[in-house]
């Protein structure tokens, strides 16, 4: 019996997860410069992570092709409903990253609040009088909505709640209750929008969310306020939020994401002072990106064995997917 052959895109998957695959199969590297596309025809499974984007064209030179794995919570650069057709499995990693993400927004947070970014700079070109210059905030106290509450809403809660005694409200997708001791409240978008001091958005890139705060959404926040991206860029509208923070609609944004990415360098929220920014990197701490390599590689690994994979974004092709054993394909 042949070994399974998994191809590795760029970035290249942490040398954890690597040796922990390399031990148990055939693993190939995709050097810089190289076009993958070359090495689907033998591949059984690939581990995918943006830029890397897998159309339903690139789908079509992998007949092999049992699993993708995306070592992240999002999989909007994947064409999940193209893998689903073909029997692809489609797998991401929930919660590996959202403690470094939760982390991350806190950060962002703080240096809006205590102007890091300015006070920095200023501090280097020799003017120490900038500890004068005002507009330094707490953040204890403050009132946060989070807007989606998975596994790194419910970090977020928790470091907010327990660090900084936030009043913690949660926007569910379906307006449920998500039973998180550190959530003083559920609301609807438009209303926790109005009570919060700090939104952070936490939703994934779908047809539904692309652009869910938008002009109207910015138009009701409290001229205080700062807003919080770590999601996706095209879950706020970019357009709506350069003219609410030039307008003074709220006070200030703190931004991992963009749409699209890279920024342009003539973005004029790059010219911003009153936004802080940071190069999507908010889940790949060192330690975050070794859980995330370790448990895209236990999906591959799993799904190349006849098992269905944790963490599956289309479950419900599992029956009939071509990582199932014969005797469930039959019984579908």
């Amino acid at each position: 019996m042949r070994p399974a052959t998994i191809v590795l895109g760029l970035p290249m998957l942490h040398p954890t997860g690597r040796d922990w695959l390399a031990a148990r199969h055939r693993v190939v590297d995709v050097a810089a410069g190289q076009d993958i596309r070359g090495f689907l025809g033998g591949a059984d499974a690939l581990y995918a992570y943006p830029p890397l984007t897998v159309s339903a064209d690139l789908l079509a030179a992998a007949p092999r092709l049992k699993v993708i794995a995306a070592a992240g919570s999002g999989v909007d650069h994947i064409a999940v409903e193209a893998a689903s057709v073909r029997g692809i499995l489609v797998t991401h990693a929930v919660g590996a990253g959202a403690l470094s993400v939760a982390e991350h927004v806190i950060g962002l947070i703080l240096c809006l609040a205590k102007r890091l970014v300015h006070t920095d700079g200023a501090v280097r070109a020799g003017c120490f009088e900038a500890r004068w210059h005002g507009g330094l905030a707490e953040i204890s106290g403050r009132t946060l909505a989070i807007v989606g509450f998975g596994a790194i809403g419910r970090e977020l809660a928790r470091i907010a709640k327990q660090g900084f005694g936030m009043r913690v409200l949660a926007v569910t997708p379906d307006g449920r209750d998500p039973a998180d001791r550190h959530v003083d409240a559920v609301a609807p978008l438009s209303d926790a929008l109005r009570a919060a001091d700090i939104v952070s958005v936490h939703v994934p890139l779908r047809p539904s969310t692309r652009a869910l705060i938008g002009s109207a959404e910015l138009a009701v926040m409290k001229p205080g306020a700062w807003l919080i991206d770590t999601s996706r860029g095209g879950v706020v509208d970019p357009l709506a939020l350069r003219r609410a923070l030039a307008g003074g609609l709220i006070a200030g944004a703190g931004l991992d994401v963009f749409e699209p990415e890279p920024p342009a360098a003539d973005d004029p929220l790059l010219a911003m002072p009153n936004v802080v920014l940071s190069p999507h990197d908010a889940g790949i701490t060192a330690q975050a990106f070794e859980r995330l390599a370790m448990a895209a590689a236990r999906a591959m690994d799993a799904a190349l064995r006849g098992v269905a994979p944790d963490g599956l974004v289309n479950p419900q092709i599992w029956p009939r997917s071509r990582a199932a054993p014969a005797a469930a394909a039959t019984a579908s």
